[in-house]
Formats: C-alpha cells, structure tokens, sequence
C-alpha cells in the first residue's frame, strides 16, 4: 500500500506517512548534505543529482488530502467563493478535456455544427500516447484555467503563462521539465520566474513513486528553491497517465495531493465520466487563480521583486515587495551564494543596507521544534554580550508551515569570515606575523565572546572558519572579531524559566518540545570538519569546550590556508565519516611536537606561537590526561570547573559582561561547582 500505518501531524491535521524501500539519509543536522549544488551540469552529475535527491527524500514524504491541504493553507473560504463563481467555466473546461483509451489519446475540438447557446466540443482523431501528445492536450487547458478569472464574468491579465519545455530548457540550464507555469510580468523563462513546474509520464502511478519521477521532480522544486527566496513550498505537477497529482516540496519534505482524473476512459463522453472530471478540473483551476503570496511564497511576487519591506512587530504580518527603490526597503539583489537542499533547514543571505549601514539580511527556515535564531539574538543582546553581530531587525516570516518556521534577521556587516580572509589570493603573500596577530586576536576574542555568552546561558555549538568575523579597526591596527551566526545556538540550564518562557511568548515557540529537542541534537549539531572529537564521536554531552576544541580547529585552517597550494590537504582536515575524522584528530593532536604538521602548518608565525600553544593544551590536556582519547573510552571525559586558563586566554572577559553574569545567571557548563550547574529546570550540564 502506499499509504502505511505511521501517522504524523501538523496544525491540528493528521495524515499518512508514504512508504518507501529506499535507505534512509543521514542524519546531520543539516540536512541532504549530500545533494550537489545546482547549476548547469553534464549528464553524469544530472543523474548522481537527481538519484541523491530521490534518496534524501525517499522516508521524506506524505500523502495529504486536498481538504487539508486548503485548511493547513487557509484556503477554505476562498475555494467556497470560488466553486460558486466558476461553475460554468468549470464545466466548459470538462467538456473540452480529452480521452485515453487504451494505447491512444483523442484530443478534442470545437465541433462543426453546434446547437444554439454553448459551444459543442468533439473527440479528433486519435494520437499514440506518450508524453508529448499528452502535455500537447494539457497544456491549452491549463492556460484556459490561467486566463479565467474568479468571478467568472471576464479574461483576466495573464498573472501567470504556460510554456512547454520538452524542446527546450529553462533558460540559462540544462533542464527540461515537460512544461512551467510561470509569473506572466517576468520577462525571461528563468526558474526565478517559475510558479509550477510539470512533469508527465505515461503510465498511471498511483502507488509509490518511482524514484527517477520523485529525482526529476525534486530537481525541479531544487532548482526554484535556489533561484526564489521568498518561496514558502514548490509545487509540482506530476500527470500520469490520464491522472493528476500536486506535489507539494516543503522543507519537512514532500506532500502528494491526489486531484484525480483529467481524461475521459471513453469516446462516449457520458454524464457520469463528466461528473467525475469536473472536482479534478475545479480544484486545479482554484489553484492556478490564487496570487503567489496565497500560494507558494511570503510575498507577492507577481512581478520581479528586489526589495522587500517587513513590519516592525516580531511576529510580521505584513512583508511588501517592490522592484524599485524605496524607503525603508531592504535590498535583496546582492545574494551570497550559498548551498540549497532539498529540504530541511535552509538560509538565504544577503549584502543590503539598513538605514544607510552596511548590513546583512538572512531569511531562514528551521523546524518549529529548533530554536528561532531571532529568540537567540534577543536574549544575547539582552544580556550585553559584545562581539556579536549587532540586529537592526528581525521578525517571523511563518509561524508554521508543514512543520517549519520562516525568520529574517537584518544583521550588521561584521566584515569576512576567516574563510574568506584567508581563502583570498593575497593571504600567502601577507607578512606571517601580520597574520598571527590576526589570529591571536581571533584566539582571545572568540575565546572571551564564548566564555561570557556560556556564563549567560548560550552555547554556540557551531564554530567554524565560517562563523568567524574580522575585520580591521580604522586607523588603530587591531583587529574587531564577531562570533556570528547563533542559527545553531541553544539555551543551557542556567537560564531562568521565566526568561525561556518570555522568549517563548514573544517568539511564538513551544519552549517544552524547543528544549527537549536542542539537547537532543547536541551530538549532530556544526560543522563536521570543525567539530570536537566527542561530539564526532556522537556525544550527548556538549559543552564550551566542545566549542573551544573547534576554535583551535579554524585558527589551524586558517594556519594551512596560509601555506602553498603544494602543501595539499593535510591528515587533520581530510573529509572523513566523523568517527574516522575523529580517530584521525586524535593521533594528530596527541604528540605536541608534531601536531602543526599534521594540520599542515609548517611553522606558526612567532607573533601567535605562546597563544596557540595555551588553546592547544587548555583543549587538549587535563593536568597530564590527554583529553581526546579519553572520549573514546564510552563514558566521555568530564572536565573539572577550573576555568582560570580559559580566563587568561579570552583575556578574563570585559568587566561589563562580568557584571552581567552575576546578576543572576550561573555558569552553564564545563566550569562552576556541581550546585552551580544546576538550572532552573533542575538540570545538570557538564563537559
């Protein structure tokens, strides 16, 4: 069957999980980090694309309703109006749908001679079914369907176009859906113009999908996921056969939504076939009449849109979009490329401006039971913590959708992430010791933003060369540092219940199911090659010095960055399965002697050689215990709360945020006494 016994539910509704053999996907974090990035590929790469796709959305999908999907989209009084208006048009389009009989299609055709009134339609001669005769009977109906309006009464302006693609790929691809519906204002056929794509296949498929069909499918809602950032969900049209369904690809995964029969089964054209037609051509035509903003995106998107304006309350109910300049709109044209999923957690960033500062928009989908990076931000800036990037804004886009929120953060530009610093052509030709001052700096002030936002009650837990920022300070020769992106953040024990229930409230988050499920990823959580051996080892325990372990990791990134391309990768930043990488992390941090070589570093520039040194044994070493092997005895390793190193490294913190500390909050984990670790939910965090 293809509806199996396992349920879920969303919103108040229940509906089947679809069954699948195919293996499951891994379980990171972060989510199909096997899919390749979109682009213009060859064959080979569209095909490896397309399978891993289908893999990573293979346990991903459900069957829904067309009731439930109106009701989860809340559509039900707009469909009422709808069904009323739009009878006749209905029905005039039942009229014209064509005929599959056996291996043959009968396209329909005004008839010659017709009775007074109405138009009278008539079955031509047959074509071999196959796809392109199919889409060919298709495609005037659904641009029939576009053109009508809502009240029945008129033509409206084309809000949307029907373009066949079995000849000819989307501009500037490879790919070749049968056909888009795409945005009738937008000039080019590109996927940042595409409002549904459809795919035809011959054979009726009304148990599970094949996985090649949900490969094509997917690749097409991949490739409008990428090119449109104010996309809610993608749908797809999938007919097969003389059947109809809707696809709908969220970030929980896919969502099947059966509309039923677009073709008569015989030449005869009887009263009852129509009547089974006309629900099928009725719901589809409702759909191809909603605005974009009801149906697939946040905003309105009819015409091209380049900036966009969000309401000042944090749960925005109003986002407006423009293609020209105006006041108090952020502009959305400068995007940072970054890798797209499937589905899953997904963030769209930007370069813009906010009241003429440089500034960084970042819209975000997360699951509804993960942390909103909004609450984080809120309650860090609430506490005083410096060096993180400073909001200008922020808000819920969608409180819920198939299980996922959207956010926006307007973020200070804090300048490059030591990914870019020492990805750039001139960083081997910078003096060495330049560079070790630079990261001497990134070394005590990560250190300090870490140890005072844990003192508070955050951790990190996703430290990385590219979660790191710097930039020179103007006419001083030192360098300001920024943690940044908190997206993965979560809230330790110390944190006072009333204040989590605060955010809860004000971020409209379920602060149970939020805690329950932030502890529960602490051994998947970051960035692989950046992560602690323990959490590569699947800890359930994480704590600052998980963080601190991957600061020590980017400084010896940034450290090889430095050396000449010959040097190759080294044993320490190999792309391995995490217990493999973190078998391999320990026998090259073991042996201090030679530890910098098996991160490919020669030599450590002499301005930063006393600072490594001290992150290196306060991460690695115990008194004389070598930390790292300990973890993989079972039973991780628990540091003792002496946290004086950790003071001396970050530079024992800014007076202000010790202040901040102390007024109420006790350290979160990896230092304090045993009664000082105890949280206001009466847990205990350790290393």
């Amino acid at each position: 069957m293809f509806i199996t016994g396992s349920a879920c539910k969303l919103a108040g509704i229940t509906f089947n999980a679809v069954s699948s053999s195919h293996t499951s996907t891994p379980k990171r974090a972060s989510g199909s980090a096997d899919v390749p990035a979109t682009g213009v590929v060859e064959d080979k790469e569209l095909e490896e694309r397309r399978n891993a796709i289908a893999k990573s959305l293979a346990n991903a999908g459900h069957n829904l309703g067309f009731d439930q999907l109106l009701h989860l989209l809340k559509l039900n009084a707009d469909y009422a109006t709808f069904g009323t208006s739009m009878r006749q048009k209905i029905a005039d389009l039942v009229e014209q749908a064509p005929a599959v009989v056996g291996a043959k299609i009968y396209p329909t055709r005004l008839a010659r001679h017709s009775s007074e009134g109405d138009p009278a339609y008539e079955f031509s001669n047959p074509q071999t079914l196959a796809e392109k005769t199919l889409v060919s009977c298709f495609a005037p109906l659904l641009e029939k369907m576009i053109r009508s309006s809502g009240d029945g009464s008129q033509i409206m302006p084309r809000r949307y176009k029907f373009v066949d693609h079995q000849n000819s790929a989307v501009s500037g691809t490879r790919i070749k859906p049968d056909g888009v519906v795409y945005y009738g204002q937008h000039r080019s056929p590109v996927f940042k113009s595409a409002h549904i794509a459809l795919e035809a296949k011959v054979s009726q498929c009304d148990g599970q999908v094949p996985a090649k069909h949900l490969g094509q499918m997917g690749d097409y809602a991949l490739h409008i996921w990428n090119a449109q950032p104010t996309r809610t969900f993608v749908p797809v049209l999938y007919l097969h056969g003389s059947s109809l369904s809707l696809f709908i690809f969220a970030r929980s995964g896919y969502y099947r939504v059966e509309l039923g029969a677009m073709c008569y089964k015989s030449c005869a054209k009887t009263r009852d076939e129509a009547d089974d037609l006309y629900l099928p051509y009725n719901d589809l035509a409702f759909l191809l009449s909603l605005p974009p903003q009801r149906f697939g995106h946040f905003v309105d998107v009819s015409a091209p849109v380049n900036l966009l304006s969000f309401s000042d309350e944090p749960l925005t109910k109003t986002i407006a979009g423009a293609s020209a300049e105006k006041d108090g709109y952020v502009d959305i044209s400068d995007r940072i490329k970054r890798r797209v999923h499937i589905h899953r957690r997904l963030a769209y960033l930007f370069r813009t401006r906010f009241e003429s500062k440089r500034a960084f928009l970042k819209i975000s989908w997360t699951p509804i039971n993960r942390l909103p990076e909004c609450a984080i931000y809120d309650y860090i800036a609430s506490r005083g913590i410096s060096g993180v990037p400073q909001v200008f804004k922020s808000g819920i886009l969608v409180k819920d959708l198939f299980g996922y929120r959207a956010e926006y953060l307007i973020l200070e530009d804090c300048g490059q992430t030591i990914d870019e610093h020492f990805s750039r052509p001139s960083a081997n030709e910078d003096d060495r010791d330049d560079c070790g001052r630079l990261l001497n700096a990134v070394i005590t002030r990560a250190t300090s933003i870490l140890d005072c936002a844990e003192t508070v009650g955050v951790l990190h837990r996703d430290i990385s060369a590219g979660n790191i920022a710097v930039q020179s300070g103007r006419g001083s020769g030192e360098w300001d540092v920024r943690v940044i992106d908190w997206g993965y953040a979560k809230f330790l024990p110390s944190v006072p219940t009333e204040k989590l229930e605060e955010l809860a409230t004000k971020w409209s988050f379920d602060l149970e199911s939020v805690i329950k499920n932030e502890d529960g990823h602490d051994s998947i959580t970051g960035t692989p090659l950046f992560m602690s051996t323990r959490v590569l080892l699947s800890s359930k325990r994480r704590g600052i010095f998980d963080d601190l372990e991957s600061l020590l990791y980017v400084v010896l990134y940034a450290l090889w960055k430095m050396e000449p391309a010959s040097v190759g990768t080294p044993d320490g930043f190999l792309h391995l399965s995490d217990r493999s990488l973190a078998l391999v992390r320990i026998a090259c941090l073991m042996d201090h002697s030679i530890y910098l070589k098996m991160f490919g570093v020669r030599e450590c520039p002499a301005s930063l050689n006393v600072l490594l040194d001290k992150l290196y044994r306060l991460v690695c070493y115990e008194g004389s215990t070598f930390v790292p092997v300990k973890h993989l005895a079972g039973k991780m390793f628990e540091r003792t709360p002496d946290r004086s190193p950790l003071k001396e490294i970050g530079g024992g913190g800014s007076p202000d945020l010790k202040r901040k500390a102390d007024d109420g909050s006790g350290a979160g984990s990896d230092g304090g006494s045993p009664s000082d670790s105890q949280g206001a939910r009466g847990m205990v965090i350790d290393a």
